[in-house]
């Protein structure tokens, strides 16, 4: 049979040069007993070739200074390999590498080529004994975006091994920080501010010692800290949720836990025991039996975002309550959006820029007054991300190509079958995320938006709107194109 050899530079080099590279010579003498991944590709695809009786008829190799890992120029060489299929007087070949991720650097990748090959009558065969089928070889050896299974597991491997040794994995907790050793080392100043947050929420046991008395409440000591001009590690104000994420930290107790590896001791503690226990109790007591809310969901929520962090805008309800000059009580509720790094206090009494704070239904009736101004020039450019966002999507994609790639790669089912799969993934990665809406969905999108319907109007908000920007006195809605 016709073949042609197709390979990479090796990840690994070797001094021997292919002129010493004989595929007939061997340690036994024979040329057949030498393990072929002891051989340079092109000797191996050589031997391949003598064994099964196969004419080599042209190579598809990289030139001298070409990296192993230079995808464009393996690209470039493969559509050489593809115009020599389909010129006037081509003839087809058995293409040849020494494993998958010879001819691919990801599984997508390799099973466009796969097909794009099946099309043309022909295939590609790894010289590898163990993994001949390309995609058998592929899916053990590539991943989805070039992320190698082999890799991943190496990297798992050694982070748990790091993880054993109590050695520090991504960020260090606010009052630590990585000694030289790897270990958590206390951070002078970091350390005090969590001291007192304990103590100060822990507060003093009842008399008879069977309950906490308890401190002030979250908020309350979240605004002492910003009162004093102490910021978290990230210079953004204290807030109740840092505070409480503070108070259930168990690696101020000298624990470290990540990965599934728990060492107790393998640190110096910032907090004691019999106080880290109190401030528990006292969370477990002061735990609301919350009722269901009524409140009706915020339409800009998870798109409208501070001008000046870029962080997202919270909906914040305010309820205020009177009597009347009859005697009778009434409440009110006042909605917000409003960035959570602001600081009131602070911002009214210093002369600082001003995150945003805006009343729901101003804010809300600029975005769909700038909506409505939308001309069928911008409408025609919308491209509406409906149902699951598209990082959902992407997800979602991988996880059907990964599946339908095992299953064929197991004999259940043929290539073709990765066809629907692959025109999926791809449309994902390119944005397009659920099928493109067509005109007549927009055109409901915007009817949507407003119509009084709150849940069909925050969702067709979230389709159409990229983001919201709002400033102190602006705002500048970006439509999703």
């Amino acid at each position: 049979m016709r073949a042609v050899g197709f390979h990479s530079e090796p990840a690994h080099s070797t001094d021997t040069s292919l002129d010493n590279q004989n595929p007939s010579d061997s340690n036994s003498g024979d040329g057949f007993d030498s393990s072929p991944n002891e051989l340079h590709p092109r000797a191996e695809i050589e031997l391949y070739c003598q064994r099964n009786s196969h004419q080599l008829v042209a190579w598809f190799e990289p030139e001298e200074d070409e990296a192993a890992n230079d995808f464009d120029a393996r690209h470039d060489r493969y559509r050489q390999m593809i115009a020599s299929f389909t010129g006037a007087n081509a003839r087809l070949a058995l293409v040849l590498v020494p494993d998958a991720s010879h001819i691919a650097e990801d599984l997508e990748t390799l099973v466009t080529r796969l097909l794009e090959l099946e099309q043309l009558g022909t295939e590609i065969r790894c010289t590898d004994p163990d993994r001949p089928d390309a995609l058998q070889s592929g899916e053990e050896l590539l991943g989805i975006g070039g992320r190698s299974p082999q890799r991943q597991a190496r990297i798992r491997d050694a982070i748990v091994a790091k993880a054993s040794r109590g050695e520090v994995l991504g960020r260090t907790p606010f009052g630590y920080e990585a000694g030289s050793d790897g270990l958590l080392k206390p951070v002078p100043g970091e350390a005090e501010v969590v001291k007192e947050i304990f103590d100060t929420y822990a507060g003093p046991w009842y008399a008879e010692g069977s309950t906490p008395l308890g401190g002030p409440g979250l908020r309350v000591i979240a605004r002492s800290l910003n009162e004093r001009g102490l910021l978290t590690r990230t210079n953004r104000p204290w807030s109740g949720l840092a505070i409480s994420g503070i108070l259930k930290n168990r690696t101020y107790l000298g624990t470290y836990t990540r990965y599934g590896v728990r060492i107790a001791g393998s640190h110096e503690p910032l907090i004691d025991r019999e106080i880290f226990n109190r401030a528990e109790a006292v969370t477990r007591n002061r735990k609301p039996v919350r009722k269901r809310s009524t409140e009706p969901p915020y339409l800009l929520g998870g798109v409208a975002r501070c001008d000046l962090c870029g962080r997202g805008l919270f909906g914040l309800t305010r309820r205020r309550s009177w009597k009347r000059v009859d005697g009778t009580s009434t409440s009110k509720s006042y909605r917000y959006y409003e960035c959570p790094s602001r600081n009131a206090t602070r911002e009214r009494i210093e002369d600082v820029a001003r995150h945003s704070s805006w009343h729901a239904d101003e804010l809300e009736q600029l975005v769909l007054k700038d909506i409505q101004g939308w001309g069928k020039r911008t409408t025609n450019k919308l491209r509406p991300v409906v149902g699951d966002s598209l990082a959902e999507e992407i997800a979602e994609a991988e996880r059907e190509f990964n599946r339908s790639a095992r299953m064929v790669a197991s004999a259940y089912g043929t290539l073709n079958d990765l066809a629907a799969p692959l025109k999926r993934l791809e449309d994902a990665r390119a944005g397009v995320g659920a099928e493109p809406a067509d005109k007549a969905d927009v055109g409901q999108l915007l009817i949507d938006v407003q119509g009084a319907d709150i849940i069909a109007a925050k969702n067709a908000v979230s389709a159409i709107l990229e983001r919201v920007i709002a400033g102190e006195d602006q705002v500048e809605v970006l439509p999703r194109f």
